[in-house]
């Protein structure tokens, strides 16, 4: 009996505390979008899609940069070998960048399309027919 009372004096101890450290981070909620929207502009890029997927012969990647720059972009199989990379320049605004999976040779399977901007990493899965 004493170990349940304890017990229960623990959760409500430690409830206590979240709902008062909740409390606080929520009291100020400019400062917590202020934050948020800081973190997405300092991206090099935003909105990345990779298509059509799955693909057949040409594949397509698009998305927003912020900023002037260079983009790494690779596929790598599921055992993490890359089988295709290129590195290509962006420009602020829309990006599409068009990489010929049919005639890289790449089989059919799935992959992963990473690309690296700005020691920020993006990866999507991808499904070649």
């Amino acid at each position: 009996m004493k170990r349940i009372f304890f017990i229960s004096l623990i959760f409500v101890a430690f409830g206590s505390v979240l709902a008062q450290t909740s409390k606080k981070s929520n009291d100020n909620p400019q400062s917590k979008n202020a934050s948020i929207s800081m973190a997405q502009s300092l991206s090099a890029i935003e909105n990345m899609n990779v298509y059509p997927n799955p693909v057949v012969d040409m594949l397509k990647v698009s998305f927003k940069s912020n900023r002037n720059g260079f983009i790494g972009i690779a596929v790598i199989n599921t055992i993490g070998k890359r089988v295709y990379s290129q590195e290509s320049a962006i420009e602020i605004g829309s990006n599409v960048i068009s990489i010929d999976i049919k005639g890289k040779a790449i089989e059919p399977g799935i992959y992963f399309i990473q690309c690296v901007a700005e020691n920020e990493v993006f990866t999507r899965k991808l499904i070649v027919k």
